[in-house]
């Protein structure tokens, strides 16, 4: 059940009406999902209770955020002691609010925790679940602990530079200075120094925290125990802001003195690392002001996500529509872009290349297209990705990048891989790629085993692991918006039918992933193949492609199955339909004009517009998937 509140962003008060979820009893919840145009809404009640105490409107006026103006980007994130191994997460500029146990609803916050990200970006050790030794090594976040991003911003130390000054598995301790004033700096190479100038009457240490053995200065104690009006429910009230323990966990470094760029100048800034958050005391700033959480959740995300750019001042990615014509060969496939200003051929190769589905990101530099290829030895399909400049330019510019991911055609793999894992039967064919929303992962097909199977790997595509195993022809894998379950087509009933799945994960990271497929449901049953499933933004759709009326038409279902309608209507062939970033239109190919170009219409099958004219076969629409 998502929530809605009214926030407000700096001078800007944004009106939003509360949200009911409508959803049939068969239907799951859909929670969680980062490109479902929904994104400040909260993806969970508690989530909203937790943020409202202390940055509602109506308690937060003439003090800093303690979670940021609103959320901007939740989903589904392993932890393996969570259900299927997944757990709901959501982003704010401060922090990441988790729900581990979703049944659990027990305590102050019922269940709704804070994660102890500083200690993740210090450590390079991306926790993936209870156990302490539970992790995925990383390099540690160069990540600015204050001021601008990294680019305006080069003085300022990351997170890595606090390795040597900071608690991590009990094997740093700081002497008690109770009655000292905070004179030491660092800077971004970890260099400790002394500035004598900056040791203020509020920098004095007033406590010592004997768990983790560090020093905290009268300026962060006073904040920590900040009184002032929260609000529970509907109640308004005055006490403690907060639950330190709870919003910041233990200290695990010293305060000190750092040079950052904030705005357009460079400034001295005070900061302490704790578990869950960084203090940031900034004397230029205004009061009110001068003391403010670090913006954790954003440095956090940057460093877990480095593809997906910066969702907390980009809106949402709305890609053009990419398609596979002829026009130019006269025989295969090749990548062309629809703009405004008419299409872009953007590969140019001896054999086929289909574009898949994008890895979508909310900057645009970041954005890649999956497509499968022969342009290898012209026989068997392979995976490969493009970047922005093949996009804008073709696949033969200078900085273009097209990146090899699948290596089972019996090419040999560059030297750090990807591996393409065991290939019992010699050459086989990878293809039909379709991108997690998250961007971390990959469903394809694969023959390997000789019948076509569902598969999932990694986006460095290595280590492929197998799905399914039911000796049928598998086709066309298409992913719920919050990453929790796969979509994809079988022949096992005699038909091409429609079917969906919840993957369970074992383990995941950025090499390796351990997964199964549970719950299994056949969505459709009939006497004619059903094609093609695309999910909607949503999660609550599927369109896709049916010949049950004797030639192919487009269909939309409710997720579970139900409610099967048909959207057009014509004696030609209509195939392939492919979502808007904004759920509210659909790219398909038909061959109704005597050969196939794509078209372009609402949900409701009403305003039907021809996006190409050519005397080719255009088809094979990409939109935002």
């Amino acid at each position: 059940m998502r929530t809605q509140r009214v926030q407000r962003m700096t001078q800007v008060v944004v009106a939003l009406a509360m949200l009911a979820a409508l959803m049939l009893p068969s239907m799951a919840t859909v929670q969680a999902a980062p490109f479902d145009g929904q994104r400040q809404n909260f993806a969970d009640d508690r989530f909203d209770r937790v943020w409202t105490r202390t940055d509602g409107e109506r308690v937060r006026g003439g003090r800093s955020w303690y979670w940021g103006p609103g959320p901007w980007f939740d989903y589904a994130e392993f932890y393996r002691e969570s259900p299927n191994g997944l757990r709901t997460v959501q982003y704010f500029d401060k922090a990441r609010m988790e729900i581990n146990q979703p049944a659990e609803r027990g305590g102050a916050w019922q269940g709704a925790t804070n994660g102890l990200l500083v200690k993740e970006l210090v450590s390079g050790r991306m926790q993936l679940g209870d156990n302490p030794y539970d992790v995925d090594v990383r390099q540690a976040a160069d990540v600015p602990v204050a001021g601008n991003p990294r680019l305006d911003n080069p003085i300022a130390p990351g997170y890595v530079a606090f390795a040597g000054v900071a608690t991590l598995d009990n094997d740093y301790r700081d002497p008690q200075r109770l009655g000292e004033r905070v004179s030491v700096t660092l800077d971004r190479g970890g260099n400790l120094g002394l500035r004598p100038d900056l040791a203020r009457p509020e920098t004095e240490i007033v406590q010592y925290n004997s768990v983790t053995g560090h020093n905290i200065p009268r300026i962060f104690w006073d904040f920590m125990n900040l009184q002032g009006r929260i609000q529970d429910g509907a109640l308004v009230a005055t006490g403690p802001l907060v639950d330190w323990l709870f919003a910041m966990g233990l200290p695990i470094s010293d305060p000190y003195w750092t040079r950052a760029r904030v705005g357009g100048s460079e400034q001295d800034v005070l900061v302490q690392l704790f578990e869950r958050r960084v203090l940031t005391y900034t004397p230029a700033n205004p009061v009110g002001y001068q003391v403010e959480m670090g913006n954790v959740g954003q440095h956090y995300f940057q460093w877990r996500y480095p593809h997906l750019g910066q969702p907390w001042t980009a809106p949402d990615p709305n890609p053009p529509i990419v398609y596979a014509s002829n026009l130019t060969t006269g025989s295969h496939w090749e990548l062309h872009i629809h703009y405004q200003t008419g299409p872009v051929q953007v590969t140019q190769n001896n054999a086929e290349s289909v574009a898949m589905s994008y890895r979508r990101s909310y900057e645009p530099n970041q954005t890649r297209i999956l497509i499968d290829s022969r342009r290898g030895n012209e026989q068997h399909r392979q995976i490969y990705e493009l970047d922005p400049a093949v996009l804008y330019g073709g696949s033969h510019q200078i900085n273009a990048t097209v990146r090899r991911l699948t290596y089972s055609d019996g090419t040999v793999p560059p030297p750090t891989g990807p591996y393409p894992g065991y290939l019992p039967h010699g050459p086989a064919n990878d293809y039909n790629p379709s991108c997690s929303p998250d961007g971390t992962k990959i469903a394809f097909i694969s023959d390997r085993y000789y019948n076509p199977e569902l598969f999932i790997m990694p986006a460095s595509g290595n280590l492929p692991i197998q799905l399914t195993t039911n000796g049928c022809v598998n086709e066309s894998p298409a992913w719920s918006p919050d990453g929790r379950s796969l979509y994809w087509v079988n022949n096992c009933s005699g038909q091409l039918e429609i079917y969906g799945a919840d993957l369970v994960y074992q383990y995941d990271s950025r090499d390796y992933i351990d997964v199964q497929l549970v719950n299994q449901r056949q969505l459709t049953s009939t006497t004619s193949s059903d094609r093609f499933p695309r999910v909607s933004p949503d999660g609550r759709s599927i369109v896709f492609t049916s010949y049950r009326d004797g030639n192919g038409e487009i269909y939309l279902m409710n997720i579970d199955g139900s409610n099967q309608r048909r959207l057009t209507n014509h004696p030609a062939e209509d195939e392939a339909a492919t979502w808007s970033a904004d759920g509210r239109q659909l790219a398909f190919a038909s061959d109704r004009d005597g050969n196939y170009e794509i078209y372009v219409m609402n949900i409701d099958g009403t305003g039907l517009t021809r996006l190409t004219n050519n005397t080719a076969h255009d088809r094979w629409s990409l939109w935002a998937q």
